[in-house]
């Protein structure tokens, strides 16, 4: 379970970095490329089935912050959707956004709870 997830979040970073951050210098395209680390070094504790170390430990935390600004970000769009009342391409974005949410927090409890 902990690697599927892995693998979801890696490819659910990816679509989002895609979709929505090609042309962009901010931070959010930092908090994509921590998710894909933070799953890839998920990946290969879990393919080892060792406990995990201290980095990917220390690397869930802005992880977990990057999620935390992510989920501010769509709740922005939600609300300016409502206010224009204009949903267009914004589904997408909503959706990719919850669910990479979803993901990260899930690898996180899963990554604290793996026992080998």
């Amino acid at each position: 379970m902990l690697k599927s997830i892995s693998y979801v979040n890696i490819v659910l970073a990816i679509v989002y970095f895609l979709f929505y951050l090609l042309s962009s210098t901010s931070y959010a395209m930092i908090g994509v490329f921590m998710v894909i680390a933070f799953s890839a070094l998920t990946i290969s504790s879990a393919e080892k089935d060792i406990k995990p170390t201290v980095i990917p430990l220390i690397l869930g935390l802005p992880v977990l912050v990057f999620a935390g600004f992510l989920a501010i970000w769509t709740y922005n769009v939600i609300v300016s959707s409502f206010e224009h009342n204009y949903f267009g391409n914004s589904w997408l974005y909503i959706i990719v956004s919850t669910c990479l949410i979803a993901g990260i927090i899930i690898q996180s409890i899963l990554l604290l709870i793996h026992r080998p």
